[in-house]
């Protein structure tokens, strides 16, 4: 059992799902999307192709860790090659 676990019941859940899907409804509503039910919003992410929903990786390129696997990928490669 974890320490300072906090006691919530069902209607604090139930509170932050219903604020979720609110605020999820809301965007897809600003955007014009049409969903049959709610309940879709309940979990996960809603995206769009805009600049502030898009990866980042569209914009920004890749993180210098990635740059660094693909580099090691390459060589490999050519190593295995020759």
């Amino acid at each position: 059992m974890k320490l300072n676990q906090k006691n919530r019941n069902r209607a604090y859940f139930r509170h932050h799902r219903k604020r979720a899907i609110q605020r999820k409804k809301r965007l897809s509503a600003h955007r014009g999307w049409v969903v049959k039910f709610e309940g879709v919003f309940s979990k996960g992410k809603i995206h769009c192709s805009c600049w502030m929903c898009s990866n980042k990786t569209k914009r920004l390129g890749y993180p210098k860790s990635e740059l660094a696997r693909i580099d090691n990928c390459q060589e490999q490669l050519q190593d295995y090659r020759f």
